[in-house]
């Protein structure tokens, strides 16, 4: 199944893309301070913040991406685990990559910048 999109549409995917990328780096930096940090409170209110950020990011970018109602809900259930819920963001992360490549968008590190597009 080969989903086109307009450039309004890949102007969104490429905005949504880059604040996955940064609930990516959330995630990681969660991962790492639930085991470096003391105070478990904290730890939780960082927890819960860095999810709220992934659960909004994945949302965006799968509504643009043109996922099913389905498929969404299951991945978002998935990144209550939290190894799991990286390795979802990495595949989010790659299905963007791979829709705006073949778009010939040049995407960079943190993403293709949407004003480019």
């Amino acid at each position: 199944m080969n989903i086109t999109f307009s450039r309004l549409e890949l102007q969104e995917v490429a905005k949504y893309h880059r604040l996955l990328l940064w609930s990516i780096l959330a995630a990681i930096a969660v991962n790492l301070s639930r085991v470096s940090l003391e105070e478990p409170s904290i730890g939780l209110f960082v927890y819960v913040a860095a999810s709220v950020l992934q659960i909004f990011a994945l949302y965006k970018l799968g509504k643009s991406l043109k996922l099913s109602v389905t498929s969404m809900v299951l991945l978002m259930i998935g990144l209550l685990v939290p190894i799991l819920g990286l390795l979802i963001l990495l595949f989010m992360h790659d299905k963007a990559m791979k829709v705006m490549k073949s778009a010939g968008v040049k995407v960079g590190f943190m993403g293709a910048a949407p004003n480019s597009i």
